[in-house]
């Protein structure tokens, strides 16, 4: 990406430029400046706490302009870094850092944002634009961590619905990094019997069959939340509907959890297969969730 103001903050509801000019600037794929324009420190507030962001946490904000949304979290007792492009703004950020008496809890780094190492954030924020957002997804995905917490200020992530949704005069949405499930998992059932699942995952939501190569359990339900997953199959057996739900905390190329039936419940290990893991995002679903406020 050149080196625009394209990474910077959109403007809110409540500014001279109206939203709907700047989506129609976004979706004809604007490559001028986009001026800074700051977010209200309410809803910095506001956003900070819907993340639950505390002691122990690291925040990123991706093109943090003077530096509030940063120098608030360190304020809520966690550590933060900004990253912005604009030299004369990571001066004023450090300066306003200095002020409220929390520069040793922040950085501010100038630099490009699709550049930076953002992997080591528990929580991210941004406050751009509807095609930055979609270039910006695979990237959140890819880097962050399982359960990192991402907030985005008024613009969605188009196809990767958020997992939560907060409308007061303006839409705040809400996503927690999903573990990547997606390949080949294998393991021995109760009954002796070997299984496998194909993973296809759309972002938070799985889909699947279960099999042993003669019995074929189809997913009804399937959900990652973090690094947690809950499965649950159900096949047709002597009439009957029969329902196993699997829960369990994927670390690595293994899961580990419990298999639960009607006959009660039973640890579960699952092992992914070597080389079937793909990437949850490729960039390529764009479709935009067109919400005006």
């Amino acid at each position: 990406m050149n080196k625009q103001r394209t990474l910077l903050k959109a403007p809110g509801s409540c500014l001279a430029v109206s939203a709907l000019v700047w989506w129609l600037l976004a979706g004809v794929g604007m490559t001028s400046d986009v001026p800074y324009v700051p977010t209200q420190q309410a809803t910095v507030v506001e956003i900070l706490t819907l993340a639950g962001v505390g002691e122990g946490d690291v925040v990123y904000d991706l093109g943090s302009g003077d530096g509030r949304f940063v120098i608030t979290a360190a304020q809520m007792g966690a550590r933060g870094v900004g990253i912005e492009i604009d030299p004369e703004l990571i001066e004023e950020s450090k300066a306003n850092a200095a002020a409220a008496g929390v520069a040793d809890r922040v950085r501010f780094i100038e630099q490009d944002l699709f550049e930076a190492n953002i992997s080591d954030a528990t929580v991210v924020t941004i406050y751009l634009l509807p095609g930055v957002n979609i270039r910006l997804r695979p990237k959140l995905l890819a880097e962050l961590r399982p359960g990192t917490r991402v907030v985005s200020n008024y613009f969605s992530m188009g196809a990767w619905q958020p997992d939560r949704e907060i409308i007061n005069g303006r839409t705040i949405y809400f996503w927690i990094i999903p573990a990547n499930l997606t390949g080949t998992w294998r393991w021995s059932g109760i009954d002796g019997n070997r299984y496998h699942l194909e993973v296809t995952q759309d972002f938070q939501k799985i889909s699947g069959r279960i099999s042993n190569g003669q019995t074929t359990l189809q997913i009804s339900k399937g959900e990652v939340t973090g690094d947690q997953i809950t499965i649950t199959a159900e096949r047709r057996r002597a009439g009957a509907t029969e329902r196993i739900t699997f829960r369990g905390r994927i670390e690595g190329e293994v899961i580990t959890g419990s298999e639960e039936r009607a006959e009660g419940s039973f640890s579960w290990q699952a092992t992914r297969d070597r080389g079937t893991q793909r990437r949850l995002d490729d960039g390529n679903r764009v479709v935009l969730h067109r919400k005006l406020n």
